[in-house]
């Protein structure tokens, strides 16, 4: 009760944050709006998207409701989408997975670039390269010595094959001319945990769930995977300054997308009244309680983005030879 009341407040007080209600013909919104999150309830899918869903209901004067359909890797709630109408009526949050899906999922009924209309990018969450305590490494150099030593490769989790935790330790590794060995898990928590408890060498994570780790000491972070540091965390490097391996970014982000075809002036609304709402200090400041960072791009620019990700995860999922039925 106490996280569905968080997250209550959250859409409430974000939602104040909306524009003013643009002019707009009345025939759209034509009722409650449907915001698919492809995630469980409590991860940043799920609160970006009701974020967006309360700034959306006080820009437009219609409820926008989310609706959790999680499964097959965010496949589920994607695909409900792409089959929805055009109109307007039905939006989802697609994280950072749909890009990697592309090339992960052996078939695929929808298409990321040719069946949604880009909206806006709501956030994105730094991954955070940590090690259990007992691993000789204080810093990012240490560790890619260590790694390189280490007979066989180091052992580290991620929460599933083909996971962006999995792809980013996978790419930093054969960047630094380093070997490991995976170990899957059904999600973040487990992964944590068996790191926290020596049973894993290190591990990328998406920074919630190392949050508290870190703070109090259970396990050792050396960077983070952003372009810049962690406002947060402005001690911790990133992997870029740490070691030679220039443009190396990765974030879990997270979009606002719509069915292709939807009319580009509903498009440009929902970005408009979503960009001006996030671009606020009251804004950011709800994004950084989340544990997310302010990325604003408009609807072209999203356009953009997500064709340089799936040519991006296509290539780092074909070198790491993951595959998924």
């Amino acid at each position: 009760m106490a996280e569905v009341a968080r997250r209550a407040l959250l859409a409430g007080g974000i939602a104040a944050l909306a524009a003013p209600r643009p002019a707009r013909a009345q025939r759209w919104p034509r009722g409650p709006v449907r915001i698919v999150s492809c995630f469980a309830p409590g991860g940043a899918n799920d609160l970006l998207g009701r974020m967006a869903a309360g700034i959306l209901t006080s820009a437009f004067g219609q409820p926008f409701v989310v609706e959790n359909r999680p499964g097959a890797g965010g496949n589920l709630g994607m695909e409900a989408v792409a089959r929805a109408a055009p109109d307007g009526q039905t939006l989802v949050v697609a994280a950072g997975a749909a890009a990697v899906n592309q090339t992960l999922y052996r078939s695929l009924s929808f298409d990321l670039l040719r069946d949604f209309a880009p909206i806006t990018l709501l956030g994105a969450v730094a991954n955070v390269l940590a090690v259990h305590p007992a691993v000789p490494a204080r810093e990012v150099r240490e560790f890619v010595a260590f790694a390189r030593a280490a007979p066989g490769g180091i052992t580290y989790g991620s929460a599933g094959v083909g996971t962006l935790p999995h792809l980013t330790m996978e790419l930093f590794l054969r960047g630094i001319g380093a070997q490991g060995v995976h170990v899957p898990y059904r999600g973040s928590a487990p992964a944590v945990a068996d790191l926290v408890g020596g049973r894993l060498q290190a591990l990328f994570e998406n920074l919630p769930p190392l949050a508290g780790q870190m703070r109090e000491g259970r396990v050792r972070a050396l960077a983070v995977s952003t372009a810049a540091r962690h406002p947060d965390w402005p001690d911790l490097p990133t992997v870029a300054e740490a070691v030679p391996l220039p443009g190396f970014e990765v974030t879990a982000w997270q979009a606002l997308l719509a069915p292709a075809g939807t009319p580009p002036e509903i498009v440009e609304a929902i970005a408009t009244a979503i960009r001006t709402a996030l671009a606020a200090e009251e804004g950011q400041a709800a994004l950084r309680r989340i544990g997310a960072l302010p990325r604003p791009m408009n609807p072209r620019e999203l356009a953009a983005f997500l064709v340089a990700e799936v040519a991006r995860w296509g290539e780092a999922v074909r070198l790491s030879g993951a595959t998924v039925e």
